[in-house]
């Protein structure tokens, strides 16, 4: 796949929407391109900014007035009439376009994307509950866990071992290399009776460390004593992700359980 094919259907595989054997082409694509995994990155938090647009009440003036004369100039240079803002809808999609705008790398800044991402979190929990959503195959299968740490080496900027969990039902399906935002990630796959877990290993941008320990409180982030564990989770796209951090990687996790279920199989954890 060369990179205006990928970036012609990113929409489509950040929606999941993407046939198996396609994405697994993209996967591939994106492991060796920093430049479309940028624009992945993009595309997640315009479609993001527009999911937050809808549910705000109203947008700042002075940010409509900047987003209202860059549409003006882009008209004019199209010889298209100025537009109008005349659904909530529009206005959502307008903002997420200067929100993109904003969130691009600046010179001398190429961390700025994932930095603004890691602020509010959903982005990357949303990555999370779409890798889960997928279910690629495995690269490396379930009677190969021994095979985690080598095959992982090189392909991810850090350490891998596979989670262990405290109770016997939860069984090790699988792994293999994925993407959190621009960066490559471990993807662990993991059955718990007739249900499916994902747990996905990442190094966290700087701005998340600071959600994860509560010095950015938020009413979206949830803490709940769990044993001996303090678990912090999201509810994203209905689903519960609870994340851990441990020697600098995060481990977030989710799957078709309940969330009392899923909570109580992540505090059993035993993080590598």
């Amino acid at each position: 796949m060369d990179c205006r094919l990928v970036q012609s259907h990113l929409d489509a595989y950040v929606d999941g929407e993407l046939e198996p054997s396609p994405v697994i082409e993209f996967e591939r694509h994106l492991d060796q391109c920093s430049e479309c995994r940028n624009e992945l990155a993009l595309a997640r938090m315009l479609k993001q900014g527009v999911r937050e647009g809808v549910r705000s009440a109203e947008a700042p003036p002075s940010l409509k007035v900047r987003v209202g004369h860059a549409l003006d100039r882009e008209d004019a240079a199209q010889g298209r009439a100025a537009a109008r803002w005349t659904t909530p809808l529009a206005v959502a999609a307008v903002l997420a376009l200067a929100l993109g705008a904003a969130l691009r790398p600046q010179p001398g800044n190429p961390h700025a994307t994932e930095a603004s991402t890691a602020v509010n979190g959903p982005g990357l929990l949303s990555d999370i509950v779409a890798q889960h959503k997928d279910q690629l195959p495995a690269d490396v299968t379930p009677d190969q866990p021994e095979k985690v740490t080598p095959w992982f080496r090189g392909r991810v900027a850090f350490r891998v071992r596979s989670v262990d969990f405290g109770e016997p039902q939860v069984r090790f399906a699988g792994a293999r290399v994925s993407h959190v935002g621009s960066q490559r990630a471990a993807r662990f796959y993991y059955d718990v009776g007739d249900s499916r877990m994902t747990v996905v290993a990442f190094k966290p941008p700087p701005d998340f460390h600071a959600v994860l320990r509560n010095e950015r409180p938020s009413q979206e982030w949830r803490r709940k004593r769990v044993g001996s564990r303090v678990l912090t989770y999201r509810n994203v796209q209905g689903y519960t992700v609870p994340v851990i951090e441990h020697d600098g990687i995060a481990y977030a996790f989710t799957g078709d359980l309940d969330q009392q279920r899923l909570l109580r199989l992540v505090a059993s954890a035993r993080l590598p």
